[in-house]
């Protein structure tokens, strides 16, 4: 009896409308309910959310719309509407009275800007669109930037405004950079483009350097990307850099030692990534410029923390000991519990 049942079932698979219809015509009425029945129950919600199942049922008369296909916009009329409104933002017209920008339309810059980034995003995956659309996103990043520390909007963070984290927004300009420039080109914009930009305060910069390391895909990459951090380096001691944001205030301002410090934290990443720890941690203890040997210590250690070595961890604090350097509490803690864990097998 159960091999005839799978016999009509298998027969039945594939069945055409009209066939269907000629199968049901003469079914009584509690058949039919009883087939309607076990079908919606066969069928997964999101196949019934999708075709309206519901709604079909509640009204049998009803059309189903057609789902609206989004009109791509000419990139010319993308690119204008960009350039506005950045301007309008640079100028404040979204923050301040002013004629330019109607009332009604302030407290939805970030609907526009939403938009903006989802448009270019989308432009960019033509050949033809791909250089304007790369220059576009990142003229709306830096301008979200500096509105995390200049007032552009009333938000209290762009990005959060906006939704899309500061991170993300970093790594979508990246994506659209890395098909039009040069390897060189690329890596030298991505580190610029890192470090001298604000932060929203949702963000560390080491994350937007883990971003850049993360499109470092070759060892020629990486390496030459530490060669960049040397050249940009040489270019900020001769104020060859001064037309960016961290080295407006002067060589000497806390800014530009953030800017150049940084360079050595991305130097010390590429080289763990190429696997080469020891190589990582006399680049950094070269570059990173701190007077208290200690705090340098102790954003060394945090890094290798963060990536689990910790047997570079333990060789690292026992050196900067032995070089008469006195760890703060927290570290000296930190050691105990590692040389524990290493005694009793729970580290390799």
């Amino acid at each position: 009896m159960s091999t005839g049942g799978r016999a009509v079932l298998c027969g039945s698979f594939g069945m055409k409308v009209a066939e269907l219809r000629e199968k049901i015509h003469a079914y009584t009425r509690q058949r039919l309910e009883r087939i309607i029945l076990e079908m919606y129950k066969a069928t997964p919600k999101s196949v019934r959310e999708m075709n309206g199942i519901d709604s079909l049922i509640i009204n049998l008369d009803a059309r189903r719309a057609k789902p609206r296909v989004p009109v791509r916009r000419d990139m010319e009329d993308i690119r204008a509407e960009t350039e506005d409104f950045v301007s309008n933002a640079y100028n404040q017209f979204y923050y301040a009275p002013n004629s330019v920008v109607p009332k009604s339309k302030r407290s939805r810059w970030r609907f526009t800007a939403r938009r903006l980034f989802k448009e270019l995003n989308k432009a960019a995956d033509s050949s033809t669109d791909a250089p304007a659309a790369a220059e576009l996103l990142k003229s709306l990043y830096e301008m979200l930037c500096y509105s995390c520390r200049y007032i552009l909007f009333s938000g209290y963070d762009s990005f959060a405004s906006v939704g899309i984290p500061q991170v993300d927004f970093f790594r979508a300009v990246l994506v659209v950079k890395r098909k039009i420039e040069s390897p060189r080109e690329f890596v030298r914009n991505s580190i610029l483009l890192a470090l001298a930009s604000t932060l929203n305060r949702y963000t560390l910069w080491d994350e937007l350097l883990e971003v850049v390391v993360a499109f470092l895909e070759t060892v020629d990459l990486k390496e030459m990307a530490i060669e960049i951090c040397d050249d940009l380096r040489k270019e900020a001691a001769a104020n060859q850099l001064k037309n960016l944001e961290p080295f407006k205030d002067g060589l000497e301002s806390y800014q530009t030692r953030d800017f150049v410090n940084h360079l050595a934290i991305l130097g010390w990443m590429c080289h763990m990534a190429l696997d080469q720890p020891d190589g990582a941690t006399r680049y950094f203890h070269q570059h990173y410029k701190e007077k208290d040997a200690e705090i340098a210590l102790y954003v060394l250690l945090r890094m290798i923390k963060d990536r689990g070595c910790w047997d570079l961890w333990m060789r690292t604090y026992q050196e900067a000991v032995d070089n008469g350097i006195q760890p703060r509490e927290e570290l000296q803690r930190q050691s105990k519990d590692i040389q524990d864990k290493f005694n009793i097998g729970r580290f390799p």
